[in-house]
């Protein structure tokens, strides 16, 4: 298995503390469109950690 890159760790990272940061919203009944703004932003997040991986560079 390949190392991941310093990007792909980020991404994780981030996709990562925005899925924490949904639940809580989510917990706390924050506004929906609050919600909607975080999962996107994690399903990008996630998308870009899979597109920078090392073997999708060959």
């Amino acid at each position: 298995m390949a190392k991941p890159s310093a990007l792909q760790i980020r991404n994780i990272l981030a996709a990562v503390i925005m899925a924490v940061a949904l639940v809580w919203n989510l917990v706390v009944g924050g506004p929906w469109w609050v919600s909607a703004i975080v999962a996107v932003a994690c399903l990008l997040s996630s998308f870009s950690a899979y597109l920078n991986r090392p073997s999708a560079r060959n």
